[in-house]
Order: C-alpha cells, then sequence, then structure tokens
C-alpha cells in the first residue's frame, strides 16, 4: 500500500488460494497485489513467471489515493522487478475484485 506519505508499504503476505483474494485485499482502499498462482501442469519455465500483478482501485476511495496509486503503478511494477526479481506474466486492475473471475487458477478481468 501507498502511505499517507506516499511512501511505497508492505501490507501483508499471506498463503490465500485465487478464489479467496477477495476476502484479503481491501475494498475499501487502492492496492497494488502480487499474487503467486501455482497449477502441477506449469512448465518449469512458467513457473518463473507465475506471478499476476492486481491493481485495484475501489470507486469509493479518496480522490487522492486513486491519484497517487494511478501514478505509481507503473513505477511499482518496475521496482518489484529490479528490486525484488519479480516477473510479472499478467497485469489485471478493476474497482474491486468482483469484476475478476477465477481461471486455470488466476484472476482474469470481467467483460
Amino acid at each position: 500500500k501507498i502511505d499517507p506519505d506516499e511512501s511505497i508499504a508492505l501490507a501483508g503476505v499471506t498463503d490465500t488460494a485465487a478464489a479467496d483474494l477477495a476476502s484479503v485485499i481491501s475494498d475499501t482502499e487502492p492496492r497494488y497485489s502480487f499474487f503467486r498462482y501455482n497449477t502441477q501442469h506449469a512448465r518449469e519455465e512458467e513457473e518463473k513467471g507465475s506471478i499476476i500483478f492486481i491493481y485495484t482501485c475501489p470507486s469509493g476511495s479518496k480522490v487522492k489515493e486513486r491519484m497517487v496509486y494511478a501514478s505509481m503503478r507503473m513505477a511499482v511494477l518496475e521496482m518489484a522487478g529490479r528490486e525484488g526479481g519479480v516477473e510479472v506474466l499478467k497485469k489485471v486492475c478493476g474497482i474491486s475484485l468482483s469484476m475478476f473471475i477465477v481461471v486455470g487458477g488466476f484472476p482474469v478481468e470481467l467483460g
């Protein structure tokens, strides 16, 4: 999450199934989430890139929060890759997790 002083902070780490993401990601504040999906049929090279970046921005969140999160999204992705070695396979963005369904073990945007 992004703190009021606009620094990036880890809000938490959980071991969560894709179907349960809505219970761990805030539905009142914008969030960046990195979700690693696991599949028994993944080839070795897919395992390395099995991370999904989820950006949620609820319509009820504060205007300043929405602006800050929207403007920092690419910087967060670049920092995660550069400093954390995170390779994102797919990016999904939406107002809330209710805009996504789980297909093949990972979230897919509706519509």
